[in-house]
């Protein structure tokens, strides 16, 4: 907690101490405080998962970062589970995302490059469906306008014909 506080992440940590009987706790109540945490030290896996499963109870798009075994569950559970380097087999295979350099400075990166391609992505479509457009509309025109000559007129020559 005292790192925490020195690198100014907030003082609303909770422990191991805070799960002791929190099945008999009024789930509102136990929503809310986890909701309002700063963060979560030294709990036990299945706590992990509780916290993950409660956050996303309460309507939350959750993420979760580990290394280890006892991470797995919550990883899984997780709607992004984020294995950091040098994490366990069972940890990076629970995980959706893998980190393979140190730190989590890696994770911005990601989503900014992910915001990036989604946005080049997104103008592509657009310009296709514009131009896919514009080429039907030029089609339709086309048709509506050259309707079949008539032949008497212009002495049985055939100047536009379609096979079908």
């Amino acid at each position: 907690m005292e790192t925490a506080r020195k690198l100014g992440m907030g003082t609303k940590m909770y422990g191991n101490a805070f799960f002791k009987g929190i099945e008999s706790k009024p789930r509102t109540w136990v929503r809310a405080v986890i909701e309002n945490a700063d963060g979560f030290a030294q709990v036990y896996p299945e706590h992990k998962y509780f916290i993950v499963e409660q956050l996303q109870l309460a309507g939350y798009f959750t993420g979760m970062t580990g290394d280890g075994v006892n991470d797995a569950p919550a990883l899984k559970k997780a709607d992004v589970g984020i294995a950091v380097e040098g994490a366990t087999d069972a940890a990076r295979a629970a995980a959706d995302i893998i980190l393979v350099s140190p730190g989590l400075s890696t994770i911005i990166t990601a989503m900014v490059r992910s915001r990036k391609i989604f946005q080049r992505l997104k103008n592509y479509l657009c310009y296709r469906i514009a131009a896919t457009t514009q080429i039907l509309l030029f089609v339709f025109i086309a048709v509506l306008f050259l309707n079949n000559l008539d032949d008497a007129k212009y002495n049985g020559t055939t100047f536009f014909s379609v096979p079908a």
